[in-house]
């Protein structure tokens, strides 16, 4: 594998976790902040907590890398997460940097994790895709 190849990868997955973290954290600390941001955006705010708690999932799905399945769901969720917060705050007038460095950095840490890290060989939902789960074997 070459040095590009994984600092890309690295790069742009130490990026998906700071904005996930960043999130999931400023949902708690400015709680009321965020959930006026939600509504300005027309989302409803008891949305706030329970997107907080997938974000600090999505971390730990990321960074184990452990099932194939659901870390697929992770950066599928994360990527309708980000289009839903750019058009959130280009509606809003706000800031969208972040949701665009996001929409980047998504595809390409998800297209070069297989490469880098390896493909994941468990599933997490195999017991009901008919694919081998924890403790199976093929």
């Amino acid at each position: 594998m070459s040095l590009p190849t994984k600092a890309a990868y690295w790069l742009s997955t130490g990026i998906l976790i700071f904005l996930l973290s960043w999130a999931a954290g400023s949902y708690h600390i400015i709680h009321e902040t965020q959930a006026g941001f939600f509504e300005a955006f027309g989302y409803p705010t008891y949305l706030v907590y329970p997107l907080a708690y997938l974000k600090i999932i999505a971390v730990l799905v990321i960074v184990s890398h452990r099932y194939n399945d659901l870390r697929d769901m992770v950066y599928a969720a994360y990527f309708l997460n980000m289009i839903l917060a750019l058009v959130g705050h280009i509606v809003y007038g706000d800031f969208y940097g972040h949701a665009v460095v996001g929409l980047i950095a998504i595809p390409i840490s998800y297209l070069l994790g297989n490469s880098v890290r390896g493909r994941p060989q468990r599933n997490f939902f195999g017991r009901w895709t008919g694919q081998p789960g924890e403790g199976e074997s093929k």
